[in-house]
């Protein structure tokens, strides 16, 4: 649920809990950067519409959800993708309906200087069919876990399974990132929670 917090100079403070009860995990972990790279400026790209048949968005689909924005993200901006799954949780569709990024897509976003991308999907990577749809026809590698690999050449975290991005501005906003502790590598969960000066 929301919460309205006072700040130290009177003013109110809201913040919500992005996270879904059953996951919010953050691959990849490194807590003392997640730590260091949060609270960050926000943007919501909607993209609840994009490519209903592939699953997939690529550098276009971001360009144009970056024009509706009216700006572009800073270095070490956080960019939420919203692509509407969060209302299929629950559902066997959460983990086939939903958009995820190719990799052109997540490079253009991680080269604008984006360090930290969250969706409210199962995953950043379109769901794990269209991926081998898309592999059976080109024969291309690529483009199977596009997102995932991109973490490999850039230093980057994703967040996914988020939940209320619907109720969010689309900037104009912070997010933080609150890692729990975890011993060795591998997929790590979060508490993320936006911030919202009113």
């Amino acid at each position: 649920m929301p919460a309205v917090q006072r700040t130290s100079r009177g003013g109110a403070l809201r913040i919500i809990d992005l996270t879904t009860p059953e996951d919010g995990h953050r691959p990849e972990p490194d807590p003392g950067a997640a730590t260091r790279w949060a609270p960050r400026p926000a943007h919501v790209l909607d993209l609840s519409t994009v490519a209903p048949v592939t699953r997939t968005a690529g550098v276009t689909d971001i360009d144009r959800a970056l024009a509706r924005l009216g700006c572009r993200p800073r270095p070490r901006d956080v960019v939420l993708l919203r692509t509407g799954a969060s209302g299929l949780a629950g559902t066997p569709r959460y983990f086939t309906d939903f958009t995820g990024l190719d990799g052109p897509a997540t490079d253009y976003l991680l080269g604008l200087g984006v360090r930290v991308i969250g969706t409210d999907a199962f995953s950043l990577d379109a769901p794990f069919r269209a991926m081998i749809r898309r592999y059976h026809a080109t024969g291309d590698r690529s483009v199977l876990w596009p997102a995932l690999f991109a973490g490999r050449r850039h230093a980057c975290r994703r967040i996914e399974r988020l939940a209320r991005l619907d109720i969010l501005p689309p900037t104009g906003f912070r997010v933080a990132c609150l890692p729990e502790r975890t011993a060795g590598p591998g997929t790590q969960r979060t508490r993320a929670v936006a911030l919202l000066d009113d």
